[in-house]
C-alpha cells in the first residue's frame, strides 16, 4: 500500500469510527449506486475550470478509502444482474459506481485508481461529442468545451475491453436542453416537446421520432466503434418518461439509472435504478451516510394550494408580475409543496371549462401550467403536483354527463362530471392526462375532489350495465331498498373511480419527465366520510380505500364549509378519527382560507391556530387553499412562525 494510501486511509478511519454508533444495518438484497462526473488533478492541471459535479482528484481518492475502510464492496452492472436472476448473491453493502459524461479524467485518472482498488465501474458517453472531430469544441450546455476534454472513441474502446468498466449510453446528441413552452423556458430534450414560434409544439409523433432516432444512432454509432452496442441508457440531466424508456429498449438499452436519491433493492425493477450524485462538497460523513443507508429522509409537507386563475390575467406583463410575486411568496416562505391548479375556473363552479396547457379536448386559456410548475420547481424548490379534475370536464352538449336516477337528469347541486361508464368519456379523459405529461413538468397528481357519486348516482344506460356485469340489480331503487346491495353498490363505485384514477395515473405518466423525485399522488376526500362513516355511500368514498391507493389521502379539513359549531373541536376530532384508520405519513390535512358561505378571508391568525392544533394531534402534512398571494392571505408573517418547514430533511437516526 502507498505511502499517500495509508495516510488517506487512516483519515477515512477517523470519520468511519465517529459515526459507526448510528450505524443502520445494510440488507443483502440491496445495492447503492452513486455518480460522478470529472475528475481534475490540482496539483497538475491548476487553470483547470472546474463545472458542476465536478471533484478532485484527491476527493475521489479519499471516497475510494472510505469504500475500502467500511467494508463496502463495488460491483458491476453484471454481478446484480445475476444475483436478481438467482445466481451468486451480492455481497454485503454492494455499490455501483458510475461515471457520466465521458470526461478525457476517467481514462487518465479514474481508470487507473479502479484498477489500483479492483472497483468496477460504469462509464456513461455521449455519442455526438466524441464523433466531434480532435481541435474541435463539444457543445457543452451554454459554453463549449475543447474535444480533448472527453473521451476519445478508442480510448473508449480500450476501457470496454478492460473487465472493470462498462461502457453506457448518454444518448447520442440529447444532452442539451430546448425551448418547451411559448415563455422560453429551456427543458431537456429527451422529455419535451420542442416549442417553435412558427410552427407551435413538436408533435407527439415528431416528438417520437426524434428520441427513436437518437437510440438508433447511438445504437449505430456504439457497433461501428465497439463492435457491441450498449445495454445501459443514462438519460441526460436524469431526465426520462416511460415513453424513453420503451424506446430505448426497442434498441437493446433495457437499463437505466435516475437521481433520484435512494437505494436499490434486488426485487426492485432493474428499468430504472436508483443513483446519490456526489459532488465536491459530499462530505465523507455524507457519503458513509449514502453508503450505509442512513439516508435523509422528507419531513412533513407544507403544501400551498395555487389557483392559476390568480395568476393568469390578459395582460402578459401583468401576468409575468403576477409570477413573479408567486415565485417569491413560495421562495421565502418555508413550503415544499404546491398543489398548481392546472384547469382554468374563473366562475369557481369546480369544473374545467378549459385547461392552462394544450390538448387535444379543450380549449387552452393560456398555455401557463408549465411556465409556472418549472419555475416554482427551479426558483423555488418546491415539489409540483399538477391538480387535474377526474371527471368535471365540461365538453359541452353531445357528451354523456353523470344522471341523478331520480330526474334522469345531472343534479344541479352537484359538479357536472363525464360518467366514467362512457368509454368515450373515459377516452377523452385519458387523453387530456397524457397531454398534461407530455407537454408540462410536474411531480406528482391530486385529484381533485370531483370524483364521486351520490347515492342516487350514476344512472345513464352505461353505468346501468356496468352494474349487471358486476351483479347487482339494472334497478337502482331496488338497490337503494336493501342495505346490503347498497353497501355493495357504494363499494362497487369506490373501486371503480379508483381504479379510473389509476387508469388517468398512467396516462399522464407515460411522457412525464422522471428526474430526482418520487411521482406520488394525492386525492381529496370530503371530510363528512370520517366523521359520519354511514355517509361513505353518499359520496362512494373511503379513507382506508384512499390510503391503499394513493400515496396521500388529501382530507379536506374545512370547518365552515363543513358549518361546525365549533371550528378548532370538529378539527380535533377529525384529526383523531382519521389517524384512527391512517398513519399520519399518507394523512394531508387542507384547511380553508376562505369562508365561502359569507365569501369573506378567514383570518390569518385562526388559520395559523388550525395549524397548531392539526400538529398538536400529529397531523405531519398540512396544507391550505387557496393562496391569495396577490393579497399576501394569508399573511405569511402570520403563518411562517407555524408553518413552515424551515429546513427540509432530517437524517434518520
Amino acid at each position: 500500500m502507498t505511502l499517500w494510501r495509508v495516510i488517506l486511509l487512516g483519515a477515512v478511519l477517523l470519520v468511519v469510527v465517529n459515526i459507526q454508533q448510528v450505524q443502520a444495518a445494510r440488507s443483502p438484497n440491496d445495492y447503492v449506486v452513486i455518480s460522478y462526473h470529472d475528475i481534475v488533478d490540482a496539483s497538475v492541471t491548476p487553470e483547470m475550470d472546474i463545472y458542476s459535479q465536478t471533484i478532485t482528484r484527491s476527493r475521489l481518492i479519499e471516497h475510494f478509502n472510505l469504500i475500502d475502510a467500511g467494508g463496502y464492496q463495488p460491483v458491476s452492472l453484471q454481478q446484480i444482474i445475476d444475483a436478481k436472476a438467482g445466481g451468486l448473491p451480492l455481497p454485503d453493502k454492494a455499490v455501483l459506481l458510475t461515471f457520466d459524461d465521458g470526461y478525457r479524467s476517467f481514462y487518465d485518472i479514474v481508470f487507473p485508481l479502479l484498477q489500483l482498488y479492483n472497483f468496477p465501474a460504469v462509464q456513461a458517453v455521449v455519442g455526438s461529442w466524441l464523433d466531434v472531430p480532435a481541435g474541435g469544441q463539444v457543445p457543452y450546455g451554454s459554453i463549449t468545451l475543447p474535444r480533448e476534454r472527453f473521451l476519445s472513441w478508442a480510448q473508449v474502446k480500450t476501457l470496454d475491453a478492460s473487465p472493470l468498466v462498462e461502457i453506457a449510453s448518454h444518448s447520442y446528441g440529447l444532452h442539451y436542453g430546448v425551448v418547451g413552452n411559448p415563455m422560453g423556458n429551456e427543458q431537456a430534450a429527451a422529455v419535451t416537446s420542442i416549442w417553435n414560434a412558427y410552427s407551435g409544439y413538436e408533435s407527439e409523433a415528431e416528438y417520437l421520432e426524434r428520441v427513436r432516432q437518437d437510440m438508433a444512432q447511438t445504437q449505430r454509432r456504439f457497433q461501428e466503434q465497439t463492435g457491441r452496442s450498449p445495454r445501459i441508457i443514462v438519460w441526460p440531466y436524469g431526465a426520462y418518461s416511460e415513453a424513453t424508456l420503451n424506446i430505448a429498449a426497442e434498441y437493446g438499452m433495457d437499463y437505466t439509472f435516475s437521481l433520484l436519491s435512494a437505494p436499490n433493492q434486488l426485487n426492485d425493477s432493474m428499468r430504472t435504478m436508483n443513483r446519490y450524485l456526489i459532488d465536491q462538497e459530499t462530505s465523507l460523513q455524507t457519503i458513509d451516510e449514502i453508503l450505509s443507508n442512513r439516508v435523509w429522509e422528507p419531513e412533513e409537507l407544507r403544501i400551498v394550494h395555487v389557483d392559476l386563475d390568480y395568476v393568469y390575467d390578459p395582460d402578459p406583463i401583468q401576468q409575468e408580475q403576477n409570477l413573479d410575486r408567486l415565485i417569491e411568496r413560495i421562495s421565502r416562505y418555508g413550503v415544499n409543496t404546491v398543489y398548481l391548479q392546472a384547469y382554468a375556473d374563473p366562475d369557481g363552479d369546480g369544473v374545467a371549462d378549459a385547461l392552462y396547457f394544450p390538448n387535444r379536448h379543450l380549449p387552452v386559456r393560456a398555455d401557463l401550467f408549465n411556465r409556472v410548475a418549472w419555475q416554482l420547481k427551479k426558483r423555488a424548490n418546491v415539489k409540483v403536483y399538477a391538480w387535474m379534475p377526474v371527471l368535471s370536464f365540461d365538453l359541452g352538449t353531445g357528451y354523456q354527463y353523470v344522471t341523478d336516477v331520480r330526474t334522469g337528469a345531472e343534479s344541479p347541486d352537484n359538479y357536472r362530471r363525464l360518467s366514467p361508464y362512457v368509454q368515450e368519456n373515459r377516452r377523452i379523459i385519458r387523453e387530456i392526462y397524457q397531454d398534461l405529461g407530455r407537454l408540462t413538468k410536474f411531480d406528482g397528481l391530486l385529484f381533485h375532489d370531483d370524483a364521486f357519486f351520490t347515492d342516487f348516482e350514476d344512472a345513464n344506460p352505461d353505468a346501468i350495465a356496468a352494474y349487471e356485469d358486476a351483479s347487482l340489480p339494472s334497478d337502482i331503487n331496488a338497490i337503494r331498498n336493501d342495505d346490503g346491495l347498497m353497501t355493495t353498490w357504494a363499494r362497487f363505485k369506490t373501486a371503480y373511480l379508483t381504479d379510473f384514477t389509476y387508469e388517468l395515473e398512467q396516462a399522464a405518466n407515460y411522457y412525464r419527465q422522471a428526474d430526482n423525485k418520487v411521482f406520488t399522488t394525492s386525492r381529496n376526500l370530503y371530510a363528512v366520510t370520517v366523521m359520519e362513516p354511514r355517509s361513505q355511500r353518499w359520496f362512494a368514498q373511503d379513507i382506508q380505500s384512499f390510503a391503499a391507493g394513493y400515496d396521500f389521502v388529501a382530507v379536506m379539513a374545512m370547518p365552515y364549509m363543513e358549518e361546525a359549531e365549533n371550528p378548532d373541536e370538529w378539527l380535533r376530532a377529525l384529526a383523531q378519527r382519521s389517524l384512527a384508520q391512517v398513519s399520519a405519513e399518507q394523512l394531508v390535512f387542507e384547511l380553508q382560507t376562505q369562508n365561502w358561505h359569507t365569501q369573506t378571508p378567514i383570518p390569518s391568525e385562526e388559520i395559523a391556530q388550525w395549524v397548531r392544533i392539526l400538529r398538536e394531534e400529529g397531523i405531519k402534512n398540512i396544507g391550505y387553499y387557496p393562496d391569495d398571494f396577490l393579497q399576501n392571505h394569508p399573511d405569511v408573517n402570520v403563518m411562517r412562525p407555524v408553518f413552515s418547514i424551515g429546513r427540509r430533511f432530517r437524517a434518520t437516526p
